[in-house]
């Protein structure tokens, strides 16, 4: 995180240590919400005005600033960018597991007997702490072996991608991670480390993880070029012109024939696209 320590972040002078919990007022969000979408491209409508409030009350009292609009103000204000970086962190929502979707995974397991080139690329286009990208490497390296193929995740938040680089999870998640798996690729931790697992050398190895706003990226990261984008649970946050545009920045990096998975709650329909529907939530770019 460039160094910063997120726990002495400097407050402003002459501000009182007992601030009163700030309300939240339609103005407030609205100017939020405004450089939510900025910043990532993701909308947020009014039912969201909890979620906003909730996650920014505690960064106002460790500012002590007393209102929502003096927080916009040392937001904006904020040259450095290291306070948006935190703001989209806090706003951003992290939710995953291991082989989450499992039939995604499934057909990968099935793909990867079609395949006739090596090695591999997978691109993990919004992998908050790790998983999804750790999920894949597990199947790849089962079925191809190390050398054979190569993860890249990417998330706009640098704090998830951080956790997501220490390849550290708590035990409480290991049984998301079929048994035939975690009896092949899984170390459990010992003395300090005891209570959580990680996965072996070969695996952590072969994924690479880096930040990246979907909304405005042209290569990626090392000139990567996927044959298969896991682009999941991350369009539902879009409007529909984010969503085209999201989709055709895909489409620009991947080669013909590769291979698109999107979440189950999620479409393309209403979007031109260069991808044909292959299953559901699973789709093939074409020319």
């Amino acid at each position: 995180m460039r160094g910063q320590d997120r726990t002495k972040t400097e407050a402003p002078l002459n501000r009182p240590n007992n601030i009163v919990d700030a309300a939240l007022t339609a103005k407030e969000f609205k100017t939020l919400a405004d450089l939510v979408f900025q910043y990532t491209g993701i909308k947020m409508d009014d039912r969201k005005v909890p979620l906003m409030a909730g996650r920014l009350a505690r960064r106002l009292r460790l500012l002590r600033l007393s209102s929502y609009s003096e927080y916009i103000d040392y937001l904006t204000a904020d040259s450095s960018g290291e306070e948006r970086e935190i703001f989209v962190d806090l706003i951003t929502t992290h939710v995953t597991h291991f082989f989450r979707e499992p039939e995604h995974f499934k057909f990968l397991a099935r793909h990867l007997n079609s395949l006739q080139r090596y090695p591999l690329n997978v691109w993990s286009a919004a992998v908050s702490t790790g998983e999804e990208a750790y999920s894949i490497g597990l199947v790849l390296q089962d079925r191809l072996g190390s050398s054979r193929w190569q993860v890249l995740g990417t998330d706009i938040s640098a704090e998830s991608v951080a956790r997501a680089r220490t390849a550290l999870y708590p035990m409480t998640g290991i049984d998301q991670i079929p048994e035939y798996y975690r009896s092949r690729f899984l170390l459990k931790g010992r003395d300090s480390m005891e209570g959580y697992f990680t996965l072996s050398r070969e695996i952590r190895d072969q994924v690479k993880l880096d930040t990246m706003n979907l909304m405005d990226f042209s290569s990626l990261p090392g000139g990567f070029r996927p044959d298969i984008v896991f682009l999941r649970n991350v369009m539902i946050y879009f409007g529909q012109e984010e969503k085209q545009s999201v989709v055709d920045r895909v489409a620009s990096v991947m080669p013909e024939g590769g291979i698109l998975m999107i979440g189950h709650s999620e479409s393309l329909n209403g979007l031109k696209t260069r991808f044909k529907l292959v299953q559901t939530a699973v789709y093939e770019r074409i020319s």
